[in-house]
């Protein structure tokens, strides 16, 4: 049996398990987080291959914890960490969104896209199958409706890609349009000189261009690599789109003719042999009188001006039919880019603060949802770290020589999983203060190298100002050249200071800040 065959034979029951299985794959994407959360309680707990089973003999300790309970903590704390957001992040989000011009926007749903995906395949089938029987001239019925089936769907891939991209295209065009027309309508003194420096990608939080123009602001969380315009999936869409539709147009056309060339009625000729020259056994038999030729004539002629006018409507109407369906075949590529046009984010992390922000009408709500499943995830993180802790106070008690591992077995009860959030929170705060005094202690050294070449410089220029004094008048060529030099020293100068107050401005150090500096500081001495 070949492929067509069985295909043909279970086809209702491929059509339910390929059903079934898009759905259970929809709900597992749409709670993809407690999917996650799920397979880490079997990935640890599972009688079978369950992980706590080699954690449990590992006595390597790190940071005054163990290894085995580092690894479990982290595993859960990268869960547990992007979802206990507090209310700062639900209006960071808001922001986000606002900025970026896509608050009322939202993604293109499942439900939608298979809609779309079936409308498309359903127009499809149609050109798709008078396409089969020019595939396969001895096809069977049933291998022809399974080629149908198969080149519809993937015509309607190939079509719904490309509108995707077509209408994703033209919205981020228009975005980046509005932002040049912003752009060249602010001041020429004030406005950045070019589009084309895009600061780093920065997280939701992170953002400090407050004091950047609003275009500029949306231009930094944009999902691009250049503010041109691009019009490359537009182009080719359009050049598939017209392609397509004129080769299906052009098979309807031939499947025509050839219906028509098989149609005795059709052939030219043909009507007039079998009814003027042609004669019946029963005719010669007949003791009835042929009627007058003249009178076999014009039935003749009239027979084959019915026919004529009847294959001649038949064509009309086929005509006509075909330009119905180009241009319903248009009208549907152009809804599907209207789709993908009005639904989906152009943003870096557009996505991400919609998905945290549209179920949530109030920070509160925002606020008591995040801490539930938070606490939902620190009590399946706290189980599976207590069972971890019991094994290995069952398999290391008394094994080792190491006496801090039977230190950290007997104080296993006060090490929690929030206790290592906490520890982690502490450290990544603490990293984070020394890359800023790092950064705050280089930006003085510049400062003070800049200024010492300022003192320099104003000295070199009051020497030669003294030196020109002694020596004589200057021309007023070099005394223009004395004077810009002058002016350009002391706005470097000035341009240094104001960077350097605007960087203290933007990173104080609060006092949470300053204290956990200090306890790395004890930490890194070893006086704690």
């Amino acid at each position: 049996m070949d492929l067509i065959s069985l295909i043909s034979a279970y086809r209702d029951i491929l059509i339910v398990i390929a059903a079934t299985l898009a759905i259970l794959f929809y709900i597992a994407y749409a709670n993809w987080d407690a999917v996650k959360l799920w397979w880490k309680g079997v990935k640890y707990h599972n009688f079978l291959f369950g992980k706590l089973r080699g954690l449990s003999k590992n006595p390597d300790v790190k940071d005054r914890w163990f290894h085995s309970e580092a690894a479990v903590c982290q595993d859960y704390n990268e869960l547990y960490n992007k979802i206990h957001k507090d209310g700062n992040y639900y209006e960071a989000c808001k922001k986000y969104l606002s900025i970026v011009g896509e608050s009322g926007r939202r993604p293109l749903s499942a439900f939608m896209l298979i809609g779309l995906f079936a409308v498309l395949v359903l127009e499809a089938w149609g050109f798709s199958y008078t396409m089969s029987g020019f595939i396969d001239l001895s096809a069977s019925e049933n291998t022809r409706v399974v080629m149908t089936w198969i080149v519809a769907i993937a015509f309607a891939v190939i079509l719904a890609f490309l509108t995707h991209l077509m209408g994703h295209e033209i919205y981020r065009n228009s975005i980046l349009g509005r932002i040049r027309n912003n752009w060249k309508a602010d001041h020429p003194d004030t406005r950045p000189k070019t589009l084309d420096a895009i600061e780093f990608d920065f997280d939701i939080e992170d953002f400090s261009d407050d004091n950047k123009p609003n275009y500029m602001r949306r231009l930094f969380r944009l999902d691009v690599d250049s503010p041109k315009e691009k019009r490359t999936f537009t182009i080719a869409a359009v050049i598939a789109i017209l392609t397509i539709g004129a080769i299906i147009t052009f098979v309807r056309i031939k499947t025509l003719e050839v219906a028509q060339t098989q149609d005795v009625m059709c052939i030219a000729g043909e009507s007039a042999v079998s009814g003027a020259g042609a004669m019946s056994l029963d005719d010669l038999y007949s003791d009835t009188p042929p009627p007058p030729q003249a009178a076999q004539q014009a039935a003749a002629d009239a027979r084959e001006r019915g026919e004529s006018e009847i294959c001649q409507a038949t064509k009309e109407g086929s005509w006509a039919t075909f330009g119905m369906l180009a241009i319903l075949f248009l009208v549907l590529q152009a809804f599907a880019t209207w789709i993908s046009y009005k639904f989906g984010f152009v943003g870096k992390h557009s996505k991400t603060a919609w998905e945290s922000t549209h179920k949530y009408k109030t920070k509160n709500q925002y606020e008591m949802a995040m801490d539930s499943i938070a606490n939902n995830i620190a009590q399946r993180a706290q189980k599976t770290l207590s069972e971890l802790q019991s094994r290995m106070a069952k398999k290391l008690s008394g094994e080792t020589m190491n006496s801090s591992v039977d230190v950290l077995i007997n104080t296993s009860a006060g090490r929690t999983f929030l206790d290592y959030v906490e520890h982690e929170s502490d450290q990544s705060l603490a990293s984070r203060n020394r890359r800023a005094r790092t950064t705050l202690d280089r930006e003085k050294e510049h400062s003070s190298i800049m200024t010492q070449a300022t003192a320099t410089e104003h000295s070199v220029a009051e020497q030669s100002v003294a030196e020109a004094v002694t020596a004589g008048p200057l021309s007023d060529e070099e005394l223009e050249r004395q004077l810009l030099a002058e002016a350009q020293a002391e706005s470097d100068a000035e341009i240094e200071r104001q960077l350097l107050e605007e960087a203290r401005r933007q990173k104080p150090e609060t006092p949470e800040e300053q204290k956990a500096r200090i306890l790395a500081k004890l930490q890194a001495e070893g006086k704690l």
